[in-house]
This record gives structure tokens, C-alpha cells and sequence, in this order.
């Protein structure tokens, strides 16, 4: 026959069949003899082993003895030895199959959600299940999800690597097909709009704010908070203060030409523009929620790495003149380049600006920002964080959430430092509104010592 590399008289090598053959019905694991590749047809003639054989009706016809398969049905090896060998190993995958549980799912190249993706899986679609692998589990926010790596086969001839958490497994026995109900195997519309949405990082809308007005909240903006969607897995999480919910789905339907439901749950999305976008969902309590989120120039990351490094700088323009201030009235303030200082002699100070509940001991933060109005008389504002006092009267351990916070406007001055109190009622959030009515100003000069 034209195409074939070797004829039926000869054997050309032994295979195993991976996904079961029909007609007649040689189940999956199965060793056979391969007689014939064709590269032209994309088949192997395989011979059928007797206890598969199909008993003619009429005594006086053949029994066929083989069969066409195509190319990607069977592993074949070239020695019979080798054949058996992944026989034995392959036997306990060789009966299992798997489910899409949800459209889009994809296949990658690697065990790893980052891994190149090979294949788009369709909802209901059958894949055959070959091996287990290890791999990198996809992310729930900081968890992750349950399941394993699988080595798979699809039923035109892809193989690839697919995690277990939206397939359902399982077998069919003996060569007996199990029928499974297939809940939707049209192929989903190419929507590249949705794509590029649900590629995108999408943080809470308070964050362009932040951005724009270069007032980054360290305490409020984290990558930790936001809108996670994946088609990878079927799982869409949302973080926000005060909730955080995981939902899943098992499709994606357009509304219109922005707007999506997630199938399954009770999520829909509207893209309001290409950085914008609102969220309607329902809180634990059954409330309907609709909430923004934005998408921002960077990651949220390299936002919160900038500001870190831009806080760092202003420290180390005050520790240039320091780093410790002395004076007779406020004391002796030592700064480390890590932002933690010691404080002795500040008595006159207590009550009224420092709690006498406070050690002497903390951390600065510059996490302040001033008006135009007040930077023409200081440099920037910050907070001191006074660790509390032990039992004994002496520092106590520095426990977050526990420290005590006193912010005060300053001033670098050469070989000084100007403080001036700020009371809570000048700040509304990071933001120093006002200078006090009643202003209180330390003015340390640099220590020799």
C-alpha cells in the first residue's frame, strides 16, 4: 500500500495501545504487534490479539487479524521488551480517563501554570489520562489548589500536561466505554477581549489614586487585596478589606460586548475601558456587591518596591546629619540605618506628645505626606512607632499592632534636626492636613558622639 515503510509479512515493532480502539475493542494498556506505519494515512496496521478477535458470522469468511489505528493511539517502541516495559508501568493509568469540567481549559507544555499552553480543552471534552507528574500546583491567592499534574492525551493527538482540579476521572474497565454526559462540546468563541481582561492584574480602584497622587498607603496597598481571575483553573478569588471569597465556575457566557457571567456562580464582569473594571458578586450574607477595579501601569510590586526605596531615602537624608541628636531639653535620639531609634531623655515630653506608657525604643516610618502649603516650611512628616513598655519598666518586645504612633512634621537642617508635633487631628489618614494651632518644636542638633 502507498505510504507504508514495511509490508504485513514483517514486523515492524510492538506498541501499546493508549486510548482504546473500536471495532473490535481492544482496551487501553493493551500490547500488540505494529506491522505497518503509513505517514501518508497517519496510521499503524496493528495485528489484534486473538482474545479481541471478532468471530465472523459465516464460518467461511477470515477473521480479521488486523487493524488500522491511527498514529497517535499508539506508544510504539521498537523491541518487544521495551514495549512491555512501559506496558507494566502504564498499567495503572491505562483504564482512567478524564472529564473538561470547564471551557478553556488549557494544556501546557510543563507540569507549571506558567508553562507554554499546547491546547485549549472544551467543556465535556474526553481526554485520556497517562501519567502523573510533578509540577508547580496553581495558585488560590496564596494557596494551593488541590489536585495533581497530569500527563495527558487528547483525541486528535495532543499530549501535554493538564491539572486534575476541574477534570473528573474516571474509568473505563475491560475495554467497556462509559458513557459520560457531555455538558457542552461546541468550541467557545474566539473572544479576544475577554482574554486580554482576565490576562490583566486587577487591583481595588483606590489604588490609582494612590498612584496618581504618588501617596502610596503601605498599610492599605498590597498585592494581597484585588480581583484574581483564571481561566487556567476555573477559579476566580476576591480579596478586599474585610472579605475575601473564592468562587468557581465551570463556563464563561457574554452578555454584551463587555459583560461576562461565570457560569456556575454568581459573578459577572463589565469592562468599562481597557484599565477599568467592575465587578458584581455576592457577599457571604447573599448581598449583592459591585465593586471597581483598576488596572495599573506596573504590578503592584514594583509600586510597593518603589515606595520602600523611596521612604529608605528620606531616612537616610536625616541620618546624613545625625545619626544621633542631641538636646538638653528633648533628650538623646539615636537613628540605625534600619529605621529603629532609641529615645533617653524625653520626659518632657510626657505626656503630651509621648504616651508614658512607651518605651524609649522603635521604629521610624515615612509614611507621611504633606501639603504644598506645609513643605515650604518642612521637608516631610513621619511617624514614630514607640515600642510598649515591659513589665519591669523596660522595652518590651516590639509587637506589631501593639507599638504606639507619634507623628511629627521635620526639617534636615545641617547638623540638626527640627521636629514639630503633629496631634491626630492634623492627619486625615497618610495626609498632613494642618499644621497645630499650638505648634511644638523640638530642635535636636547632631551629636558629636
Amino acid at each position: 500500500a502507498s505510504g507504508f515503510v514495511s509490508s504485513c509479512s514483517q514486523l515492524l515493532g510492538w506498541g501499546v495501545i493508549l486510548w482504546n480502539v473500536e471495532n473490535p475493542t481492544i482496551p487501553s494498556g493493551t500490547l500488540v504487534p505494529v506491522y505497518i506505519k503509513s505517514n501518508i494515512d497517519s496510521v499503524y496496521v496493528i495485528g489484534i490479539p486473538k482474545e479481541y478477535q471478532v468471530k465472523p458470522e459465516k464460518n467461511s469468511d477470515p477473521i480479521i487479524n488486523k487493524k488500522e489505528v491511527p498514529l497517535w493511539q499508539i506508544r510504539f517502541f521498537s523491541s518487544k521488551s521495551k514495549a512491555q516495559a512501559y506496558a507494566k508501568q502504564f498499567i495503572n493509568y491505562a483504564p482512567l480517563y478524564a472529564e473538561t469540567l470547564q471551557d478553556g481549559l488549557p494544556i501546557r507544555s510543563d507540569p507549571d501554570n506558567n508553562a507554554r499552553r499546547v491546547y485549549k480543552l472544551r467543556q465535556g471534552q474526553i481526554v485520556k489520562v497517562l501519567d502523573k507528574a510533578q509540577g508547580n500546583p496553581p495558585m488560590s491567592g496564596s494557596t494551593p489548589l488541590p489536585g495533581d499534574w497530569l500527563q495527558v492525551l487528547t483525541d486528535d493527538g495532543t499530549t501535554g500536561y493538564c491539572f486534575s482540579y476541574r477534570l473528573r476521572i474516571f474509568e473505563i474497565e475491560a475495554g467497556k466505554t462509559v458513557a459520560v454526559a457531555q455538558a457542552n462540546t461546541s468550541n467557545p468563541e474566539n473572544d479576544p477581549v475577554l482574554e486580554s481582561a482576565l490576562s490583566k492584574a486587577w487591583s481595588p480602584d483606590w489604588y490609582k489614586d494612590m498612584v496618581d497622587n504618588q501617596t502610596i498607603d503601605l498599610d492599605t496597598f498590597t498585592d494581597q487585596w484585588g480581583f484574581f481571575p483564571s481561566q487556567d483553573t476555573g477559579v476566580i478569588r476576591i480579596a478586599l478589606p474585610g472579605f475575601e471569597k473564592t468562587y468557581t465556575y465551570t463556563a464563561i457566557t457574554r452578555i454584551d460586548a463587555n459583560s461576562w457571567r461565570f457560569e456556575g456562580s454568581p459573578l459577572t464582569i463589565t469592562l468599562r475601558n481597557e484599565t477599568l473594571l467592575s465587578v458584581q458578586y455576592t457577599l457571604n450574607d447573599g448581598t449583592q456587591k459591585l465593586s471597581l477595579f483598576v488596572n495599573l501601569p506596573m504590578p503592584v510590586s514594583d509600586i510597593i518596591t518603589q515606595e520602600q526605596a523611596r521612604r529608605q531615602k528620606l531616612l537616610e537624608t536625616i541620618l546624613e546629619q545625625g545619626p544621633i541628636f542631641q538636646s538638653e531639653n528633648y533628650g538623646r535620639l539615636s537613628l540605625a540605618a534600619d529605621g529603629t531609634f532609641i529615645w533617653e531623655g524625653y520626659d518632657i515630653l510626657v505626656p503630651r506628645v509621648i504616651p508614658s506608657t512607651v518605651s524609649g525604643t522603635g521604629t521610624i516610618v515615612m509614611r507621611l505626606f504633606i501639603r504644598e502649603s506645609i513643605r515650604t516650611t518642612y521637608d516631610g512628616a513621619l511617624t514614630m512607632y514607640f515600642n510598649p513598655q515591659g513589665i519591669d519598666g523596660q522595652p518590651g518586645p516590639a509587637e506589631p499592632g501593639k507599638a504606639m504612633a507619634v507623628n511629627f512634621l521635620y526639617k534636615v537642617e545641617p547638623r540638626a534636626l527640627r521636629l514639630e508635633y503633629l496631634p491626630p487631628s492634623s492627619l486625615s489618614g497618610t495626609m498632613v492636613l494642618q499644621r497645630s494651632a499650638s505648634p511644638i518644636i523640638l530642635y535636636l542638633p547632631a551629636s558629636e558622639q
